[in-house]
């Protein structure tokens, strides 16, 4: 693919805003289409539209039955569930290790690894699994990664020995890491861009979850039941996940033959065919590739060259360009001038009246992607042997391109039929092969030049530090003197359960509600993915503040009440810091559901098959962060109190929280710096 004309970060951040509202860069998709319609006293009701555009084959993710998404949906979200319910169920029991071990008693800095090293195994093993997902296909990963899930928690369950616990935890950190980069990437395969990200807030609210339910049980389990049996109902959890895994999550890695982007509506008298045994028939109208988005060149499959032909009719004014381009071939980048609006779609205009299909004299109305560019005779440039008598450009490659700045009049294509229904023993097939391993190694790391990568990287990381570091010495401060709270010390987390089913009604109304408002206010009814990311900055703010909150409560919540003692009000202080610190992990599980929701959500809509790309890299720092926050905080705590430690992670928090202004201004920029590298990767195989 033509990549050299290109534009790059000093041609995107030189182009006037108008130019940049026009430009079509990777994850900028039409939404919105106005069809004509009387519905409502007479005014054009506008549509959403379908996208990625679902192809014929039942494979396709796209053209499942709503049955069968919503299980795997469901599958993929216990999965998730389960992987941070057996993580944080145990955080809250290590002060009884001591108590059911005596003889193998641990300081309880030590005890702390169990949760440390889990952590950092869950973002670290995604540099193995997403790989193996991208060569292999996404169920045997799946699959795989849950069974070694099960297995670790199971035989954690018969054991008393630190250093096999210790391993033990290791492995379930590696069978639990898929479960933040594949597990959002299968929910980002199943749904259409519109209603992607309100799928996602429940996937989210699932895996957030997870920790918080696994932190109330677990004390109660460990004091009630046992240590052991913090393992065996964890066990049965993940053996459940695991055949639900097997038998209703099919593969949902599917190829498409070029990744097209929505375009104007064809002119009228356009038809598309091509020969098949001798026979002219109707055939699909060739689409954009995204690897030609910025100049004039078009991409076709290449059963298209050599068999289209021009029907009679005439000929489009070869003074408008119907291309939807970001510049023409002929313009640099300092010559911003050519860059062309969309068509205008308004009520008061309405669109071009149906399109008549002349294969079953019917009225239709049909949107395509951008037709193939057109070299007439004589044109500038002139001819050579490789272009037919109709301006073509044969080749025997896979994918070719031909410049050309004058649409070709072709036929349209009649509707095409629904695809088959999947059938429930194929869903059920394992078997792919996509070679390039080493190549899907490298993948990841190179998705660090791309600066949505780093900021998801950060804020995610962050926030899932705050609630690990809050989970690890929350449950100490009501465990200790004045509280006392022993085995009801893990009803902390009803702070951070209210928070997460808040942040999952906030992100699941607004995220898609943002995104098609953000469309229908436009002229040319596009939605851009960063519509959705001005929600998360009040979730943002007000996770920061409860750091804060937390840390001011902790400091001096002991103080206090030891000074109430003497005052002969303890009892209504008390309640007053128990509800301080409730708060202040609620604060901070509010963002935790929104932040992973909305900026999944974008990386598959700007990235597409990148996406999971960027999820390692982004899970790789959720572990690293976590693994050494809680790994140094109690010895600060220890020296310095409560408060300086929360100030300074309310610091970093509030530095990473800014990082979303800069995508907000100039987030679609940075889509069209970055095109190249994007569209270049998506299947480039080395």
């Amino acid at each position: 693919m033509p990549f050299t004309t290109m534009p790059g970060w000093k041609y995107a951040f030189s182009l006037s805003s108008e130019s940049v509202k026009a430009a079509t860069p990777p994850g900028t998709v039409r939404l919105i289409e106005q069809a004509q319609t009387t519905l409502h006293h007479g005014r054009y009701v506008e549509k959403v539209v379908r996208f990625p555009v679902p192809t014929s084959d039942p494979a396709d993710p796209l053209n499942w039955a709503p049955w069968r998404k919503i299980s795997c949906l469901l599958t993929v979200s216990l999965y998730s569930f389960a992987c941070n319910f057996s993580s944080a169920s145990l955080s809250p029991a290590l002060p009884i290790w001591n108590l059911w071990f005596p003889e193998n008693a641990r300081p309880f800095k030590d005890l702390m690894k169990f949760v440390a090293v889990n952590v950092l195994c869950i973002g670290m093993g995604n540099i193995l699994w997403v790989p193996l997902a991208n060569v292999f296909g996404r169920r045997p990963v799946l699959i795989l990664s849950s069974m070694i899930l099960f297995l670790a928690t199971l035989l954690a369950g018969f054991t008393a020995d630190f250093q096999l616990v210790l391993v033990c935890r290791v492995f379930q950190g590696l069978g639990s890491s898929v479960s933040e980069t594949i597990a959002p990437a299968i929910v980002g395969d199943m749904f259409f861009i519109h209603e992607r990200a309100g799928w996602m807030a429940l996937f989210t609210a699932c895996l957030a979850s997870g920790s918080v339910i696994g932190g109330i049980s677990g004390g109660y389990i460990a004091v009630h039941l046992g240590w052991f049996y913090i393992f065996h109902i964890g066990a049965a959890l993940t053996g459940t996940a695991f055949l639900c895994t097997v038998f209703f999550a099919p593969e949902t890695l599917f190829e498409r033959e070029s990744p097209c982007l929505p375009a104007p509506r064809v002119p009228r008298n356009v038809r598309y065919w091509t020969h098949q045994h001798s026979r002219r028939i109707p055939a699909r109208p060739p689409c954009l590739s995204l690897g030609t988005l910025p100049s004039m060149h078009m991409t076709l499959p290449s059963r298209f060259l050599g068999s289209m032909v021009a029907a009679p009719g005439p000929v489009v004014d070869p003074g408008r360009d119907l291309f939807l381009t970001w510049y023409e071939t002929s313009s640099s980048e300092g010559d911003l001038s050519t860059v062309s609006t969309p068509p205008r779609l308004s009520k008061q205009h309405p669109p071009p009246p149906p399109i008549h299909d002349n294969t079953n004299n019917q009225a239709t109305t049909t949107n395509f992607s951008l037709p193939v560019g057109y070299r007439p005779a004589g044109a500038a440039g002139g001819s050579n042997g490789n272009e037919n008598r109709h301006g073509i450009l044969r080749s025997s490659r896979r994918m070719s391109t031909i410049t050309s700045s004058h649409p070709l009049p072709l036929q349209l294509q009649p509707p095409q039929p629904p695809p088959a229904e999947l059938s429930y023993l194929s869903s059920l097939k394992i078997g792919m092969y996509r070679g390039s391993f080493l190549y899907q190694f490298a993948k990841p790391w190179m998705t660090l030049r791309l600066p949505t990568t780093w900021i998801v990287m950060l804020q995610y990381g962050g926030l899932v530090g705050s609630v690990a570091v809050i989970s690890t010495v929350g449950p100490q401060i009501l465990s200790a003197p004045p509280y006392q709270w022993g085995a009801n010390a893990g009803l902390l987390y009803i702070g951070a359960l209210t928070g997460i089913v808040l942040g999952c009604l906030y992100s699941s109304v607004l995220a898609d509600w943002r995104l098609k408002r953000g469309a229908k206010r436009q002229d040319h009814g596009f939605a851009e993915p960063e519509s959705r990311i001005p929600i998360m900055l009040p979730s943002l703010a007000i996770a920061t503040s409860g750091l804060l909150v937390f840390g001011f409560c902790a400091e001096y919540g002991a103080l206090a009440e030891r000074k109430a003692l003497k005052d002969g009000t303890a009892e209504g202080m008390k309640i007053h810091l128990w509800v301080g610190l409730e708060v202040g992990y609620g604060m901070i599980t509010f963002a935790l559901t929104q932040v992973p929701s909305i900026w999944f959500s974008y990386l598959i809509d700007s990235y597409a098959q990148l996406a999971s790309d960027c999820f390692v890299m982004t899970c790789i720092l959720r572990g690293i962060i976590p693994f050494a926050w809680t790994f140094f905080v109690d010895q600060w705590i220890q020296k310095d109190g409560y408060l300086i430690p929360f100030g300074g992670f309310t610091v970093i928090m509030g530095v990473f929280s800014l990082l979303i202004v800069p995508l907000i201004w100039f987030g679609k920029r940075m889509r069209i710096a970055t095109a190249r590298y994007v569209v270049g990767n998506q299947y480039q195989k080395l």
